[in-house]
């Protein structure tokens, strides 16, 4: 690469981030159009490999990489005859962390909505279950903490701040059910969990709904008492599922 009389040789350890990037790039941008088709109730035929990458800009290798990606997580399909086509919802990987963040990159889905709402129903009651019979102090304390925390918000606070205090609040219980595979779960959901809460989370009653819920929890907690705990995680997230419902109503 050449600039006037100064010559810039890129090195293949510099080249590699480059192309990673510009492959992470595209994939992304092929997911999204793939995501917004579906929500259409369409499906995408890409074009051949060679026009495609004119089409974007960018080289065959790119595109073949890409391609190679979004087939893995089951967003496209290639056949020797038919070519290469975007395949429904049913058949993605939707607890595939790319797949998750894409879709809440996009407007907000009823399906997406719901789906992450219905995991989240599944995952945090009995974590607490759990959590109430396995947490150590250190775990109790840090939940207390996080719960001070989200008091401490005036009832003005930013909507992002609420629903990030909540969140954190939420993991840490579930950070103490020493499940690791409750934990992953959860660390997979939890930014579109997040994008969920911040277009749905709106009233202060559900605000207050939840806080109230939380500190049920962590009383039901420091009991030692799986069943109420259970109950109180079950009734927060009762709380984010009839939000989403009144939002969605109300559009």
């Amino acid at each position: 690469m050449s600039y006037g009389n100064i010559c810039f040789v890129l090195t293949p350890t510099q080249v590699q981030p480059l192309r990673r990037k510009l492959h992470g790039t595209i994939t992304r941008e092929l997911a999204l159009k793939i995501i917004g088709a579906e929500r259409s109730a369409e499906q995408i035929a890409f074009p051949k490999e060679s026009d495609l990458s004119l089409q974007l800009g960018v080289s065959r290798t790119v595109v073949r990489e890409s391609m190679k990606v979004l087939v893995d997580k089951g967003l496209v399909e290639m056949r020797p005859r038919t070519g290469t086509k975007s395949r429904p919802r049913t058949a993605w990987n939707l607890l595939d962390p790319d797949i998750l963040a894409w879709q809440a990159e996009l407007a907000p889905d009823t399906r997406l909505l719901r789906d992450l709402c219905e995991v989240r129903l599944a995952i945090e009651p009995t974590a607490a279950g759990f959590a109430a019979v396995r947490t150590t102090t250190e775990e109790l304390d840090e939940i207390a903490r996080c719960l001070m925390l989200r008091e401490a918000l005036p009832q003005t606070a930013a909507i992002e701040n609420v629903v990030d205090l909540d969140l954190q609040f939420f993991s840490a219980v579930i950070g103490a059910s020493h499940n690791p595979l409750l934990v992953n779960l959860n660390s997979i959901i939890r930014e579109p969990f997040r994008t969920t809460l911040l277009y749905s989370f709106r009233s202060t009653r559900s605000m207050a709904l939840t806080l109230k819920a939380q500190r049920d929890l962590f009383r039901a907690l420091h009991r030692r008492d799986p069943v109420a705990a259970s109950k109180a995680a079950e009734r927060a997230v009762g709380v984010a599922m009839l939000a989403v419902e009144e939002k969605l109503k109300a559009e």
